[in-house]
């Protein structure tokens, strides 16, 4: 795999963890300081995911449009990273 795909795989399931972190504090908690320290984080994390998307060589468009899905880029993009880490 290369490092493009294991970058983009790693800020993906990042990316993941911090939006079931925020949904989990809004149906549990609703704390609003883990929510604004959260916030932010996830914020950064989505969009290195749709940067790094749209600017790496050689990814298929399903990669670069999976990756700036709201909510969904986390798991899309780690789905399309697996089927072209396969496809290399």
């Amino acid at each position: 795999m290369s490092p493009l795909l294991r970058t983009l795989g790693v800020l993906s399931l990042l990316e993941l963890v911090s939006v079931l972190a925020l949904l989990a504090n809004l149906a549990t908690a609703h704390d609003p300081t883990l929510a604004s320290l959260l916030g932010p984080v996830h914020g950064v994390l989505y969009l290195a995911v749709a940067v790094t998307a749209l600017l790496g060589r050689g990814l298929t468009t399903r990669t670069r449009v999976g990756a700036l899905v709201p909510v969904l880029s986390g798991p899309l993009t780690m789905v399309n990273v697996r089927r072209e880490g396969r496809r290399s």
